[in-house]
């Protein structure tokens, strides 16, 4: 997968034709949620629903955007025994690595937000234990825009405002990105989406290691799937530029940052 051309074209779809998704690229989806959920030890639990009409009748004027609830032919849920820090990080980084996959397959999606849907809703919908659920993934086939409709795009903070050297507030420069073989890695990264488009992340550049901090606010926990996020894509845009590695995690306060993990470059 290029993910440089992934990120930058990656699009969500709110409106879905009702056309069901082949049997046979249905069948790559459930390998892909096995195959994921055994890299997790099976911490995380998701749930595949085909008939997508349960859960956005289920759902109708509790979840989606502005109360209006994302009808897609299939959904996929994630969930947690635990709340942890770590896994929230483990969704983010789970769902989207999972939400790649499908895109791969010409298959659009979206991300859907249920955390604060009530709890009685959420086990009548997605059954025992169905509370633990925070997000889904509706997929299927998005609708065409109509004529002349404008692409909507969200603003990004520039690189310089995302990557630091020895520490966050130090602006690192493009000349030592380009010469550690990071430039077009953080150049690229900056199309990764995020809640409410806050970018809550900060990387910053110490001798062989990169470091990735999240800024702490109201909404940390939201924030922390948005870094398990570009934590996955990070990954896998290191390892297109023949950087491999994984992040090793060391989570705790530092002012008004969280630190999150460390790559060792």
């Amino acid at each position: 997968m290029l993910v440089t051309n992934f990120l930058q074209k990656r699009k969500s779809v709110r409106d879905f034709k009702t056309t069901k998704v082949d049997k046979y690229e249905l069948a790559i989806i459930k390998d892909a949620i096995e195959q994921i959920s055994k890299e997790n030890d099976d911490l995380l639990k998701f749930q595949l629903l085909e008939n997508g009409s349960i859960v956005s009748e289920g759902l109708k004027g509790k979840a989606g955007y502005g109360g209006v609830m994302i009808e897609a032919p299939h959904y996929v849920s994630i969930s947690s025994e635990k709340e942890t820090l770590e896994n929230k990080l483990k969704i983010g980084y789970t769902l989207e690595k999972l939400n790649t996959k499908i895109v791969n397959l010409d298959i659009d999606t979206c991300w859907i937000t249920v955390d604060e849907v009530d709890k009685e809703t959420m086990n009548s919908v997605f059954g025992e234990d169905g509370e633990r659920i925070n997000y889904l993934i509706g997929f299927g086939y998005g609708k065409a825009k109509k004529l002349f409709s404008k692409e909507t795009t969200s603003s990004r903070n520039p690189v310089k405002e995302m990557v630091f050297e020895g520490e966050i507030g130090n602006p690192v420069s493009a000349e030592l990105l380009e010469e550690r073989g990071l430039l077009d890695i953080f150049s690229t990264i900056i199309y990764a989406p995020s809640h409410k488009n806050f970018q809550p992340w900060r990387f910053v550049l110490k001798d062989s290691e990169v470091e990735v901090y999240m800024e702490k606010s109201d909404e940390d926990l939201r924030s922390l799937i948005d870094i398990g996020v570009i934590m996955f894509y990070f990954e896998e845009l290191a390892r297109d530029n023949s950087i491999d590695g994984k992040w090793d995690l060391n989570i705790h306060e530092e002012g008004n940052y969280l630190k999150i993990a460390s790559f060792k470059l």
